[in-house]
């Protein structure tokens, strides 16, 4: 079983690695990151405003406007970006819940903590790194086929003091 991305989730990611991968930190018009990434280029300016507010990127206005990333790309973790684009869950508020219900509960409690350890060592240069490693020459490239593929990244492992290889399924 897979965890599944949502849309908005893989074109935010799809984005943000555009932008580490082919402008070195300067700034791209959401026209042309949605042109070279086929995103729908309101969804995208949605993403944006989105991950603005989350300080993973900057948006300047004007005519050499656009957005660029705000921290250096080895510095921003997929856990942030996931953060920014998922909505938050709702808790269950039940006082009344069998014990079996809350054992389920503290397990999946686990199991979103393991995942949310693994996205905090997958940073936007271990997808450069990777779409580079994949003979993917520039962004407009990536697809999730290729993201998906049997190669693995380095991920840190925030628990460990190497790194540990994995790979991330994309969908």
């Amino acid at each position: 079983m897979a965890v599944k991305l949502s849309r908005e989730e893989q074109y935010g990611i799809m984005a943000l690695v555009d932008l580490a991968y082919n402008l070195n930190g300067g700034p791209a018009q959401v026209r042309q990151i949605a042109k070279r990434q086929k995103i729908p280029q309101r969804f995208l300016e949605q993403i944006f405003a989105k991950l603005r507010q989350a300080d993973v990127v900057i948006g300047k206005r004007g005519p050499r406007g656009g957005y660029s990333l705000a921290k250096e790309p080895k510095d921003i973790k997929l856990e942030e970006v996931m953060r920014a684009l998922r909505p938050k869950l709702q808790e269950d508020q039940r006082t009344d819940a069998p014990a079996l219900a809350e054992l389920i509960d503290v397990v999946w409690s686990e199991i979103e903590g393991s995942f949310q350890s693994t996205l905090r060592g997958v940073s936007l240069e271990n997808l450069c790194d990777r779409a580079r490693a994949l003979g993917i020459s520039d962004a407009t490239e990536i697809t999730p086929e290729a993201l998906t593929s049997s190669s693995t990244v380095e991920v840190a492992n925030p628990t460990a003091t190497a790194a540990t290889p994995v790979s991330p399924t994309i969908n």
